[in-house]
């Protein structure tokens, strides 16, 4: 709840005090902690949150009188809602600055007002300025949602306005669409990896093998690759000798590259960018011939057998479906839980003449809801570790641990 103090009021329009009397202990959290503030929303006078297109307000005055409209999801510090925070330049077809004519902060509801004079058919870009603007505990924005401040240009806060036909700046950064190729049952022993962008167009410049590399993933020894195309919505590339069957492949994009106006790649596509982006990685393999046996194990079905004293757990070969034989050593209680209501049950590990399952006896009996975990630790009889996410592709901690509900 907002609690509005009388020297609270005081501050705001009378500007009597220099230091923050709202300054709070990051560890309270009531007082909003540590947790960072952001710009909800924001819009124009004229048309409302949501809105970024100028309407004159006042026919009556050169120009297009108008006022952008700021709305914060905390209580701000009113002192630093001033003229030093904001930064508004024209973006087409001039490279002017606007000078706000006022600025005011209505801790009511959250909103800062920033009133000016601009010009039709012009667009418009304001940056809020990394550090400028903090909340009442003293936090700065935190535009790229990450929960730290991470300074200009990460910190940011862009928005573009404009009015009449005047095409805004670009300030989305571009993702990934698609990668190719990204399973573990490739036949073509030169497949060709490509990556796709949207919300581009990329920086063409940028597409090269030094942000585009492959490697193989047991030694990391580099594999040659030649450009086939470049164009502003993709990368295509082909290894310069064939790959070898059995063998798996690890794919790197560096997130340190931008599209055409120089926004950074969002790589792991959540809307941000943040200093520390990860780069895009990925893995594929080429099939077995008859010298190879990379093809993991997935499970095939659990099933909780008839008294709830026993759990058998069926193999297959990922993708394939084909018979495998498991490596029964990696049949342990660190590999392979089952867990009740009451919490987890004891199991002995018993193995039968089919050498694709086991057996998981349960030294008590099962109650309630039961949730089988296998790790991706389990493996076959050639080391292959578990796909529990059935990609071709195992061994992932976490993403290959299976788990379901018998």
């Amino acid at each position: 709840m907002k609690v509005i103090t009388a020297c609270m009021i005081a501050l705001i329009f009378l500007g009597c005090a220099e230091d923050n009397p709202f300054k709070a202990d990051p560890e309270v959290q009531w007082e909003g902690g540590n947790e960072h503030p952001h710009i909800d929303m924001a819009g124009t006078e004229s048309g409302g949150l949501g809105n970024y297109q100028f309407s004159d307000l006042d026919p009556e005055t050169n120009g297009i009188q108008d006022a952008v409209i700021l709305n914060f999801d905390k209580d701000i510090d009113p002192l630093t809602v001033t003229a030093a925070s904001f930064e508004m330049i024209e973006t087409s077809p001039g490279t002017g600055s606007i000078q706000f004519e006022s600025i005011s902060y209505y801790p009511e509801n959250g909103t800062a007002v920033l009133a000016g004079t601009f010009s039709d058919d012009t667009a418009y870009l304001l940056t809020v300025t990394a550090g400028s603007i903090l909340d009442i505990t003293g936090n700065e924005l935190d535009p790229n949602h990450n929960a730290i401040y991470d300074g200009s240009p990460w910190d940011d806060r862009l928005i573009t306005f404009f009015a009449g036909s005047a095409e805004m700046q670009d300030i989305t950064p571009p993702y990934v669409f698609n990668n190719f190729p990204n399973v573990g049952n490739v036949g073509n022993l030169l497949a060709q990896p490509r990556v796709s962008f949207g919300d581009g167009p990329m920086d063409v410049s940028q597409l090269t093998l030094s942000n585009f590399t492959m490697v193989k993933t047991a030694d990391l020894s580099p594999v040659d690759l030649q450009i086939l195309s470049v164009t502003p919505t993709g990368i295509t590339t082909v290894p310069a000798d064939s790959l070898s069957y059995g063998t798996r492949y690890t794919v790197r994009l560096s997130a340190q590259i931008a599209d055409s106006a120089g926004n950074y790649l969002d790589t792991n596509g959540d809307g941000y960018v943040w200093p520390n982006e990860p780069d895009l990685v990925w893995d594929f393999k080429i099939v077995d011939d008859s010298t190879t046996h990379s093809a993991p194990p997935a499970v095939d079905q659990a099933t909780l057998l008839t008294g709830n004293v026993c759990v058998r757990i069926e193999f297959e070969q990922s993708l394939t479906g084909d018979d495998v034989v498991m490596d029964s050593e990696t049949f342990i209680a660190a590999n392979i839980q089952v867990i009740d209501d009451k919490g987890s049950i004891p199991i002995n590990f018993e193995t039968s003449v089919n050498p694709s399952a086991v057996n998981c006896m349960l030294q008590r009996n099962a109650e309630g809801t039961v949730i089988l975990f296998v790790s991706y630790r389990v493996a076959d009889e050639y080391g292959n570790l578990l796909d529990g996410n059935h990609d071709g592709l195992g061994g992932n901690p976490e993403e290959d641990d299976w788990w379901g509900t018998l």
